[in-house]
């Protein structure tokens, strides 16, 4: 079973390999390229950008599936044309302050801007007491569109690196294995070279590290004679370079001995072939299997767990060492200590919260059965409830009327009605009651005053009466004398009050009055009647079945 996914972008198409990698071994498991001379329809995938991004990984996430490779982290290879090599030197630092010192060495030569790259080196030891590193650059919108990439395809981007150094990792793999010659001394120099349709890559490896690559452009790699004088070019421009590693031998990545053989007899140093995918795999053309030395490389690369440049994860300064570490790993220990009590002490208090709360679940589910037990009881209660709040506390009403009264005799009431106001289809009522009040005084000024009354004795607006209005019927018969000749009608709609809101304390006098014979000179006064209407009938609450 894959557990990585590694593919090489190569400009006419990409080339993809899983497999086991791990420090054990390495167990490559699956491999198939996506170019035109290889795909059954000539398909071939566009170049790599941020805007064909999506459309190249929803395609790449189809093969995998039609190839069966599981989900699994995603190594990426890009060509040597890609990326921007570069040697620097610099002064012996602290490793904490060594990244930033690199990247201020390397941006001084850079024409492009810092926020338009992605930048990682890799030390290659010192020289006249310098330190040397080779930087790689890449151009951000490049590592931005393989970031959509590995989205699109639903994984994780693990690394990205140069073409060259996934070769050179195969390489070391290869020869560790004993599967090609290994040079005349192991610690020299020898060349990394792979050829493609779309061109090829010259590396010099040293001790494992590499120290110089060039690309190949592919017009040079269609012509046998301007190959041959391309890699001659190439091995005097490192002889002259480093004149005390000499090559040892060219190591070709290809699954035959065509090239191979060619190279030899032009050539001083010795060539090799050698197979990328390890004998793995015998179902890929041996004209195929050298083009995927990138990404059988980034998979040696994993197992060897040594990936020299990888822009998913570049070297970056380190926070600086705290020097009172021993003490903070001491309290560390007390804390612990401290922790272990408090966990202690913390598992005795949840065992007895937790029989007291066995007790109250059990009280609670009691409690739950003397609800269901007295429902009845309660919706009987409730519906008795509705039913009295209908009702008028009318000898309290009538009690207050008589303390509203002008104590100057000045308003007398000769009649009082009230009717009941039945309730509607919902059970619901405007008011209690409507109540007309007709009187008889002596200016339409005592009558006003008592209608304000029942205004004001409300505690917030039409509380208790509402709709207060007052209107005056016109001058009253004169009888017997009396002073109370202005007519006036009260209508007012009355809300129910609960017995204790009626706090007013009756202080009046009552008039003195006297009645007989008119022959004998009393005065007779005129007749007050009140008048209730009867209350509607109001069902009675529900009785139990």
């Amino acid at each position: 079973m894959a557990n990585f996914i590694a593919i090489d972008l190569d400009s006419q198409g990409l080339y993809v390999v899983a497999g086991d990698a791990r420090r054990s071994g390495l167990t490559i498991t699956h491999a198939f390229p996506w170019s035109a001379d290889t795909s059954a329809d000539g398909e071939a995938p566009p170049t790599l950008t941020v805007e064909t991004a999506n459309a190249i990984g929803e395609k790449l996430r189809d093969k995998l599936r039609a190839a069966n490779i599981p989900p699994a982290p995603v190594f990426v290879s890009v060509g040597r044309d890609r990326v921007i090599l570069k040697e620097v030197k610099y002064p012996p630092v602290d490793p904490v302050e060594e990244p930033a010192v690199v990247r201020f060495q390397a941006m001084k030569e850079m024409t492009e801007a810092p926020d338009d790259i992605v930048l990682d080196y890799a030390p290659l030891g010192e020289s006249d007491g310098e330190r040397l590193a080779m930087v790689v650059v890449m151009r951000k919108d490049l590592f931005t569109a393989i970031q959509a990439l590995a989205q699109k395809l639903g994984q994780k981007l693990a690394g990205v690196t140069p073409r060259p150094y996934a070769v050179a990792a195969v390489l070391n793999r290869a020869l560790a294995a004993g599967l090609v010659p290994p040079p005349t001394e192991a610690t020299e120099a020898v060349a990394a070279l792979t050829l493609t349709p779309a061109g090829g890559e010259f590396t010099i490896v040293r001790g494992g590290e590499v120290i110089f690559t060039l690309a190949i452009p592919a017009p040079v790699v269609a012509s046998e004679t301007m190959l041959i004088s391309q890699l001659r070019r190439n091995l005097a421009v490192y002889a002259g370079q480093h004149p005390g590693h000499p090559i040892q031998a060219v190591y070709l990545a290809d699954g035959g001995e065509v090239w191979a053989e060619r190279l030899r007899a032009a050539l001083s140093v010795p060539v090799h072939a050698f197979d990328p995918l390890m004998a793995a795999l015998p179902q890929i053309p041996a004209a195929l299997r050298g083009r995927f030395a990138g990404a059988a490389g980034l998979l040696a690369a994993r197992a060897a767990d040594r990936l020299p440049i990888n822009f998913a994860s570049p070297r970056k300064p380190e926070p600086p060492r705290d020097p009172a570490k021993k003490r903070l790993v001491l309290a560390a220990g007390l804390a612990l200590l401290l922790c272990g009590a408090i966990l202690a002490a913390g598992r005795y208090y949840v065992h007895g919260v937790q029989s007291q709360l066995t007790g109250l679940y059990a009280q609670r589910d009691e409690l739950k059965s003397q609800i269901t037990q007295t429902g009845p009881d309660a919706i009987r209660l409730k519906a008795i409830e509705a039913w009295t709040k209908r009702e008028v506390n009318w000898l309290d009403e009538l009690y207050e009327l008589a303390d509203r009264m002008p104590p100057d005799d000045s308003v007398r009431l000769n009649m009082l009605t009230a009717t009941a106001i039945q309730a509607d289809k919902t059970g619901k009522q405007e008011a209690q009651a409507n109540v007309e009040i007709r009187l008889a005084a002596t200016n339409n000024t005592a009558a006003t005053r008592l209608s304000d009354a029942f205004v004001r004795a409300n505690p917030t607006a039409n509380k208790y009466y509402a709709g207060t209005n007052i209107n005056f019927t016109g001058p009253l018969p004169a009888t017997g004398g009396t002073k109370h000749t202005y007519g006036a009608t009260i209508r007012l709609k009355l809300n129910r009050r609960e017995p204790d809101e009626y706090t007013r304390v009756n202080r009046f006098t009552p008039a003195k009055t006297t009645s007989g014979a008119t022959g004998l000179g009393t005065t007779a006064e005129p007749e007050t009647t009140v008048a209730v209407a009867p209350a509607p009938a109001v069902a009675p609450p529900p009785q139990e079945k």
